[in-house]
C-alpha cells in the first residue's frame, strides 16, 4: 500500500515497486560483495539472509508488473 496507495494506474505503481525492489537487490548485493574483502561473519550472515528475500520481492514485483503490462492496450490513449 505504501507504494501503490492512491496510484491511478496500477501498472505505474507496480513499475515503481519493481524499481524500488531492484534497488534493494542492488544494495544488498553491493554490501555482500564489499564484505567478501572485509570478512565480517555477522555481516555475511545478514546478507545471506537478506539478499534472497529481496530477490524474491523483486521477482514478485516484476511478475506483477509483467502481468499488468500484458493486460494493457498499447493503442489506448491515457
Amino acid at each position: 500500500e505504501a507504494y501503490l496507495g492512491g496510484e491511478d494506474d496500477p501498472l505505474d505503481g507496480f513499475e515503481f515497486l519493481t524499481m524500488a525492489e531492484a534497488g534493494e537487490v542492488g544494495h544488498w548485493s553491493i554490501v555482500a560483495k564489499m564484505n567478501e574483502k572485509a570478512g565480517h561473519a555477522e555481516l555475511r550472515k545478514l546478507t545471506d539472509w537478506a539478499l534472497p528475500i529481496q530477490q524474491r520481492h523483486l521477482q514478485e514485483a516484476l511478475d506483477g508488473s509483467l502481468k499488468l503490462a500484458a493486460d494493457e492496450d498499447p493503442d489506448e490513449e491515457e
